[in-house]
């Protein structure tokens, strides 16, 4: 009789002592597996593919928790990622670059829009061939831009002197109201986003900064080498779910992706048809400028050896790099 009730005691204290470390072990798991995730700005079409996944339930089904912020510019995701305070940002992955020269600690873990955005948008309506037509007409620009550091660069490589050249800083807000206003001739963004924005108040054509001999590397994701450390598993979930996002979204699927824009931001007010013509608009920088086959995700070399020779022709990064300083392959597939 006393055996069987030591044996019982026996067999409820191992078991209150494996339900302690199960409960104990069980916050860490769901810690590992909740992600928060930046991006750029407020909701826009190259969102469309965190917020299907969303939507969809895609992240929930393999067990993550992923949070999705609307962010205040690049530069500001990529210093949240630097101190901890996200884990993966979705941004330009030429500013990543830049920032990394500037001792932050990051790495491009997928890229999607592969082929430089950058561009000089203009009224259509003005009669201009080429950027060398540019001389004379002012250009809306802001502080933080991307484009700041090509800015004189690519003037010198269209042969227009600084005396021609008309930039104007407005904060990033005033950019678009400056040209749709008419107090500007054109605007320095990436085409893709601004052609749509204005097309409804005044219809603008684009000069890319990759046709004047300067690529830089577009949208795609970001993280740390210590948070890949910590979360690996939980953020080569979410790579690989947004690169399934976005073959469907580009299989035909662009309205699911409008909606779960919509859906996810229902305070924004966001133009469905604007967020169509910005994720269409962005179809063909998806493809690789060097490798046009390269699957979605993947990042190759030779785009970064004439991305990194690019910056360090007008000096934003030292010379002396290698692709391999700045990204990653190992988490777009199994």
């Amino acid at each position: 009789m006393c055996i069987s009730v030591f044996a019982r005691m026996r067999r409820a204290l191992i078991g209150a002592l494996v339900a302690s470390l199960l409960c104990a072990g069980a916050p860490a798991r769901a810690a590992d597996q909740k992600l928060v995730v930046r991006m750029d700005f407020s909701a826009w079409g190259m969102h469309a593919a965190m917020h299907l996944a969303k939507q969809k339930g895609w992240f929930a089904q393999e067990g993550l928790d992923v949070v999705i912020q609307d962010g205040t510019g690049t530069i500001n995701t990529l210093q949240l990622l630097a101190a901890g305070q996200v884990d993966v940002g979705q941004v330009q992955l030429g500013t990543m670059a830049v920032a990394k020269e500037r001792g932050l600690n990051l790495i491009s873990i997928a890229g999607f829009a592969r082929k430089g955005d950058l561009a000089v948008l203009v009224d259509e309506k003005l009669p201009l061939k080429s950027a060398r037509d540019l001389a004379g007409k002012k250009l809306a620009c802001f502080t933080t831009s991307p484009w700041v550091p090509f800015i004189d660069p690519f003037f010198n490589a269209n042969n227009i002197t600084k005396s021609n050249a008309d930039v104007v800083m407005v904060s990033p807000s005033a950019m678009l109201s400056t040209y749709a206003s008419g107090n500007s001739d054109g605007f320095m963004a990436q085409a893709p986003f601004g052609e749509p924005m204005v097309q409804k108040v005044r219809p603008a054509k684009s000069f890319l900064l990759s046709d004047s001999g300067f690529e830089f590397p577009s949208y795609g994701l970001v993280t740390t080498p210590s948070r890949l450390s910590d979360k690996e598993g939980a953020i080569r979930k979410l790579v690989q779910i947004e690169v399934r996002a976005w073959k469907y979204i580009y299989e035909g699927h662009q309205n699911e992706a409008v909606a779960a824009i919509q859906a996810q931001r229902p305070n924004a007010r966001l133009d469905a048809k604007i967020l169509t013509d910005q994720i269409n608009a962005y179809k063909p920088f998806f493809a690789s400028p060097t490798q046009p086959n390269l699957p979605i995700g993947m990042q190759a070399d030779s785009d970064w050896n004439v991305a990194i020779r690019s910056m360090e022709k007008i000096g934003l990064l030292k010379p002396g790099h290698k692709p391999s300083d700045y990204y990653t392959n190992a988490l777009v597939a199994n």
